[in-house]
């Protein structure tokens, strides 16, 4: 059986003396990255040059001399926010899609920094983490993860520890052994997707996904009104600051908790899920005036990476062109080129067969995959 790469999370509970130096290390960390910046463009202006790793040592132990309190924190958390820099730098003139690094703002860079791992020393046992100049830190999980990251087949890469406005949390990079992988059933679907007043998923079985979180979207407002009452700063401006982090952490979590449960029991159903090809170009609101947008794109990586963990030898995620998928009965193949985006439902006036627009799409979507219509198979 081999071994994977995964990401474990656990809640940290520190100590007042703690709390101090973690928050020092996440200034100086950002720190870094700002300075980095500023001694990259002052040498090269606005070029297209990357730099190399040697000018970027150079870069940090100027920093460190002009910066005493640089020396005083974490060394291996600088270094990481130097190797992130340059990989930044590399993105950046891959793919347009990266955009190069930025200054990082106090307000709005989540307050993190990344320690790498002693190869001769564990740095969990039991319920203590284990951290470079921080000392022993105690933290809570599942059981399930506490298993596994006292197992001795664990390996530990790195670990970064981040803020969200009200607890401190530490992200495990691990290698450990492959799970049992789930058996084929031969089942195939075809997905379409929509608002998420209708079901933002839609299957060629009839089956409607929602994802609803009006309340908590309704509490985020209330919140936000109360605080726009409130003089800025004030003691009851922050009470209210941190009882709405609360209501955007609940809200997030319950997405990342949704996604995953969702795309670990498609998987588990079928072998293979056909979408349309444009999805990327779709954008479902979550209800109320505190609008998020359902991170389609994650949806649908989440589904590779679990086939690719789950089924590897499996269709897995398959893709066919939109054309014409809404309008086209399932049935008899006519198209239906009167047919309006607001009707639901419509009669087919050829066959006369009343069809449910977004299953009738699905079904369509599933039934060009099996005519060998399929652009692209994403397990390569």
């Amino acid at each position: 059986m081999g071994e994977y790469i995964r990401g474990v999370v656990v809640k940290l509970h520190l100590t007042p003396e703690q709390e101090v130096m973690f928050k020092q290390n996440y200034g100086c960390t950002r720190k870094t990255h700002n300075e980095l910046l500023n001694k990259y463009k002052s040498k090269y202006g606005d070029s297209n040059k990357i730099p190399t790793k040697n000018e970027l040592n150079q870069f940090l132990n100027e920093s460190k001399k002009e910066l005493p309190y640089l020396k005083e924190t974490e060394s291996t958390s600088l270094q990481q926010a130097r190797d992130d820099f340059h990989k930044a730098f590399k993105n950046s003139f891959k793919s347009k899609r990266h955009n190069p690094p930025k200054f990082h703002s106090k307000k709005k860079t989540r307050p993190s920094f990344r320690q790498t791992i002693r190869k001769d020393k564990r740095p969990v046992e039991k319920n203590t983490l284990t951290l470079r100049k921080h000392g022993e830190v105690t933290f809570s999980t599942s059981v399930e993860y506490m298993d596994l990251l006292n197992s001795p087949d664990t390996k530990f890469n790195n670990i970064t520890v981040y803020y969200d406005g009200l607890n401190h949390y530490a992200s495990f990079n691990i290698e450990t052994q492959l799970p049992e992988q789930l058996p084929l059933t031969e089942e195939h679907i075809g997905c379409d997707i929509n608002s998420n007043k209708n079901g933002w998923l839609v299957t060629s079985e009839g089956q409607k996904e929602f994802f609803e979180v009006d309340h908590d979207n309704q509490m985020i407002k209330h919140i936000n009104r109360l605080m726009s009452k409130c003089r800025n700063m004030s003691r009851r401006w922050k009470k209210l600051q941190k009882r709405l982090q609360k209501w955007y952490n609940k809200r997030t979590n319950q997405l990342n908790d949704y996604i995953e449960k969702l795309t670990y029991n498609l998987v588990k159903k079928y072998d293979t899920i056909v979408f349309e090809e444009n999805y990327s170009t779709i954008k479902i609101l979550i209800g109320g005036e505190e609008n998020m947008i359902f991170p389609l794109s994650r949806f649908i990586k989440r589904l590779k990476d679990k086939f690719q963990l789950y089924k590897p030898e499996a269709d897995g995620v398959q893709f066919v062109k939109p054309h014409n998928t809404s309008r086209t009965c399932h049935h008899c193949g006519h198209i239906n080129k009167e047919l309006k985006v607001k009707t639901r439902n419509w009669k087919c006036p050829k066959c006369g067969k009343t069809l449910d627009r977004d299953i009738n799409a699905a079904i369509n979507i599933l039934n060009r995959w099996f005519n060998g219509d399929s652009l692209k198979k994403y397990l390569n």
